[in-house]
Formats: C-alpha cells, structure tokens, sequence
C-alpha cells in the first residue's frame, strides 16, 4: 500500500520534531498536573466508575479545548506546502505514490503523530485517577480517549486541506491561525449575524450550531456514553439545553428530530474530515508542481 509507505515516513519524521515533543510535554503536564491535583489530599475514598470517568473527562478538558486543536493544526498545516516550496515534493511523487496516496498517507501519519501526543497525556492521568479512587472506568475512558483523538484529527484534516490548497507557508499558517480563532469565536460570529439578519430559527438554527467542533466532540462522547448510561438523553447538547430551559423537568424525555441526535455527530464529524480534505486534494490535484 503507497500510502502506508507515506504514513509511515511522515510519522518518522515527525516524532522527531522538537515542537511535537514539546507539545506532549504540556499534555502531559496539563491532563497528568490536573489529575494529580485532584487526587492530592483525596485520602483513599472510593468512587464509582462514572465519577471517576467524570474527574477525569474535568482533567483532560483545558487539553481538549486547546492542546487537541492547537496540536492537529500544528502537525499538519505545513505538511504538504513546506515540501512544495522545497521542492521534495517532486521526489515523493516520482516514486510510485499518486497525489491521492500522498495526501491520505500524510492523513494517517499526522493522525498518529496526535494520536501520540494525546496518549502521553491521558494515560497516566488516567492511571493516578483510577489508582487513588479505586475505580478504573474502562469503556469510558476508552470512549473519552478515541473521540479526543476523532476530535483532533477533524483539525488534521483541516490543516491538511489549507497545506494542499495554498502554495505558501506563509499562507498556509495565516489561514491556520484563523482556523484555530474561529474556532472558538465562530459560534459567537453566527449567533450575531444570525440575529441581525435573522436568517435562521428553531430547529434549524439548533442544528447548524450543532456544526461547532467541541459540539460534535460532545455529542459524540454523548453518543457512546449513552450505550452503557441509559439516563443520557438522545439528543445533541444544542438540543439539550435548550430543552432544559424550557422544561427542566422533563430532561429525561427529551425527544428531537433525527438531525439533533446526538449519535448524527458522527456524520458531521465526518463531513469536517471529508470537505476540507476533498477541496485540499482537488486543488492539490491540479496544480502544477
């Protein structure tokens, strides 16, 4: 396979990157720092399972938030148009990998360079939650664990489609530094212009809110949670709060629409790895290099 041979040069090259390791440090710090704090003058009380999913879940949210993001971006953005300015580009491509197999190699590769970073964090944050409380939450911290990792590959991908698309570092790493702002500001951009111009209401708003990657992150784990918890409600969070504003008793009868379920993030989630990719390789394929 082409591809693997690329993905598997890209994560050779990439674990020796200085910033990578850099970056696993402050996970680690991060998630492993915040669980230590937790268990620090806990004593031995037990804890159940979920609590024990819950503290850890609290751990690992500044990483979440900004080390996944930050990370996917960092070990992608450049990935492609740094070799087209150097011109090694040429020299993959003369061996016997297409544009289609470079791309969904250096997809892989940068994929499992995340995949690294988060690891070195969240297991031995697990580990001293689960060794001072005496619970070790498998099928939760193992569903906390893969959708951190789906949620930083949604910014692989979108790092790998701007590296594919522009022809520049310099471009590449403005449209990076926009990604990562509108990320946490898109929602806020929405809301406002949405309200002035009034374009969208109810359902429909709900569910382009719902486009918001730490959403889909969120309904997704939801999703996964919720077949081991049948107390979690079907629905995504934009649903869920609104529903609960409007009849806080009834949380455990929430009903939605099929496109405000929680487990339709998952088609969203692909969606943010798909279209960034499909316009990245588009361009990618047509340029003459």
């Amino acid at each position: 396979m082409s591809y693997a041979a690329v993905a598997r040069k890209d994560f050779q090259d990439g674990i020796r990157s200085k910033t990578l390791w850099v970056l696993m440090a402050l996970f680690l710090v991060s998630v492993g720092g915040i669980a230590w704090l937790f268990t620090n003058g806990a004593g031995t009380s037990p804890a159940s399972d979920l609590q024990v999913a819950l503290l850890f879940a609290v751990s690992a949210l500044p990483a979440i938030l900004f080390l996944v993001p930050l990370t996917g971006l960092i070990v992608s953005i450049k990935s492609i148009v740094r070799e087209r300015e150097l011109g090694s580009i040429k020299i993959v491509l003369s061996l016997p990998h297409s544009r289609l197999e470079v791309l969904a190699g250096k997809l892989v590769g940068r994929s499992a360079l995340l995949t690294a970073a988060i690891l070195v964090g969240f297991i031995p944050g697990a580990v001293v939650l689960s060794t001072q409380f005496g619970a070790f939450p498998i099928y939760e911290l193992i569903a906390l664990t893969a959708m951190t990792i789906l949620f930083g590959i949604a910014f692989v991908a979108v790092g790998l489609g701007v590296s594919a698309l522009v022809s520049t570092e310099t471009r590449a790493t403005v449209l990076g530094v926009a990604a990562f702002v509108l990320f946490y500001a898109w929602g806020g951009i929405f809301n406002y212009i949405n309200y002035r111009l009034e374009l969208f209401s109810g359902d429909a708003r709900l569910f382009i809110l719902r486009f918001d990657l730490f959403t889909v992150f969120q309904d997704t784990l939801l999703a996964l949670l919720s077949l081991r918890h049948s107390e979690i409600p079907n629905t995504s969070m934009v649903g869920f709060s609104q529903a609960v504003l409007r009849k806080p008793e009834s949380v455990e009868s929430i009903t939605q629409p099929f496109y405000l379920q929680h487990w339709f993030a998952f088609i969203i989630l692909a969606i943010w790895v798909a279209v960034p990719l499909a316009v990245g390789y588009w361009q990618f394929e047509r340029t003459d290099l």
